[in-house]
C-alpha cells in the first residue's frame, strides 16, 4: 500500500511528464478514485480549470491540457486547427488517437466539459503546418 506522499509524488510526475509519458492515466488506485486529488495537484502545478472556448491560444500556439473523465486523466493540447485561410476551429485534442489517426477525444470550442490548462506550457507551432501532438 502506497502512502499519500507517494501517491501525490506519482501524480505530480504524471502532471509534469517526469519519468512517465503524459498520455492517458487511470486514476483508480487500490479501489480509490484519485480524480479529485489529481485535480488539486493540477491546480497546484499551475493548471487552470476552464473550458476550451475560454482558453487563450493563438493560431501559432498550442497549450498543454488535461481532461478528467471517468476516473481517467487524458493529456492533450488546446489549439486552433486551420482548414483554409478563413476556416478554423479551436479544440482540445487528446494525445491518444483513434483507429483513423485522429484525436480520440476532441472537445470543440463550445464544449462545456472542464479541462485544465497550463498557460506557461504554451508551445509555438507553424500555423499552416500539420503537427503531431505528443
Amino acid at each position: 500500500m502506497k502512502s499519500d506522499g507517494e501517491i501525490i509524488e506519482a501524480l505530480d510526475e504524471i502532471i509534469n511528464g517526469r519519468n512517465v509519458k503524459r498520455f492517458v492515466h487511470d486514476l483508480l488506485f487500490e479501489g480509490r478514485d484519485l480524480s479529485s486529488i489529481f485535480a488539486e495537484r493540477l491546480v497546484a502545478a499551475g493548471f487552470i480549470a476552464t473550458t476550451v472556448g475560454q482558453v487563450e491560444v493563438g493560431l501559432d500556439q498550442r497549450a498543454a491540457a488535461f481532461l478528467l473523465r471517468e476516473s481517467k486523466a487524458f493529456f492533450g493540447w488546446v489549439f486552433i486547427e486551420r482548414f483554409t485561410e478563413t476556416k478554423s476551429r479551436k479544440l482540445f485534442g487528446s494525445a491518444i488517437k483513434n483507429w483513423k489517426g485522429d484525436w480520440a477525444i476532441q472537445i470543440p470550442f463550445n464544449g462545456k466539459e472542464t479541462i485544465y490548462v497550463r498557460y506557461s506550457e504554451r508551445i509555438d507551432m507553424e500555423p499552416d503546418s500539420n503537427f503531431v501532438l505528443e
